[in-house]
């Protein structure tokens, strides 16, 4: 366990490097000059040439890279080139909000997903089966905006049940927090609990046909205790690997989620860096998303043991 923690640790952060290299390197390669950018309408060479003075836009790339991963490594992320602001701050501000966001749409798709995908394996063929199938094709093929906006136009226009956007923070009124957050969470975990109803619905086929799922049932168990206690758990496997695999599509799909609803998140944050070219907050943003998705995943390795004791993380069945 220890040299497998080790392993991992040790390979988590060779991604971190290789990400940090990636979105610094792609960040400037971005078209268009960064100095022009942050001057606006000022086109004067001096004021230009001070800018990339000011910012070490004159340097190599690579002399750039090893002083902004050496001041990362000190928990400098840099200051915003449009507002000034310590981006660390501005991360740690904005995180909670996509966080909240992130874990609503979780269990929505968790409430969805989990219980269709039981259903559908147990009633194979069976009209609930074809209605979690055909919930399933809809959730994957409706983009999150188109969905976004037709429920502002039905739910908050014409029935007007849920406010179409803006964000209150949990503190200062829970009630109206979770109003502006259920319609984003239900955009953005619908996708992700039609994903899960798939998956949960193949491992549940596969299980409830095993050799010791019959044998539980020639035990004479109760058809509940045989789904819940025997098949359900070892199912939970490959729902936990997909989880983990679709943190990032969570957070991408945030950002465009975060647009419509008009939510202060991680993902107008960086949209808004995009369009400003502010450098310190994308590779900010993209190296604290990196390395949130590290974290996700080597807990999802970690987890495995549990819902499985043959498991062993240091290296196959037992």
């Amino acid at each position: 366990m220890g040299s497998y923690l080790l392993r991992r640790l040790g390979t988590s952060a060779l991604v971190l490097l290789l990400a940090s290299i990636v979105v610094f390197v792609g960040v400037r390669a971005l078209p268009g000059d960064a100095a022009l950018a942050l001057a606006g309408e000022e086109r004067d060479p001096a004021a230009l040439e001070e800018i990339r003075e000011k910012y070490g836009l004159n340097d190599p790339v690579p002399v750039q890279y090893l002083r902004y991963i050496g001041n990362s490594l000190q928990g400098d992320l840099g200051s915003s080139t449009r507002t000034g602001a310590d981006v660390s701050e501005v991360i740690l501000d904005r995180l909670p909000v996509t966080l909240e966001l992130a874990l609503l749409s979780l269990l929505v798709a968790l409430l969805i997903g989990i219980p269709a995908g039981i259903l559908a394996a147990l009633r194979r063929g069976s009209w609930i089966d074809n209605v979690s199938n055909g919930f399933g094709l809809l959730g994957l093929s409706i983009p999150n905006f188109w969905l976004g906006l037709v429920l502002i136009l039905v739910v908050s226009v014409q029935l007007d049940l849920l406010p179409a956007s803006g964000y209150v923070p949990f503190l200062e009124d829970p009630i109206e927090n979770l109003k502006r957050m259920i319609l984003p969470a239900i955009v953005l975990g619908t996708g992700l609990s039609a994903v899960l109803m798939r998956q949960m619905r193949s491992a549940m086929l596969e299980t409830i046909s095993a050799d010791y799922v019959r044998t539980a049932r020639s035990k004479g168990l109760s058809e509940r205790q045989v789904v819940l206690v025997h098949a359900l758990r070892n199912s939970l496997i490959t729902v936990v690997t997909v989880l983990g695999l679709q943190l990032g599509a969570l957070i991408s799909g945030a950002v465009i989620t975060e647009q419509i609803f008009v939510i202060p998140g991680f993902g107008k944050l960086i949209v808004d860096g995009v369009f400003t070219r502010d450098y310190p907050v994308i590779q900010g943003v993209a190296l604290v998303t990196v390395f949130g998705y590290v974290v996700v995943n080597l807990l999802v390795d970690l987890s495995y043991s549990f819902l499985n004791p043959r498991i062993r993380v240091g290296g196959g069945a037992s």
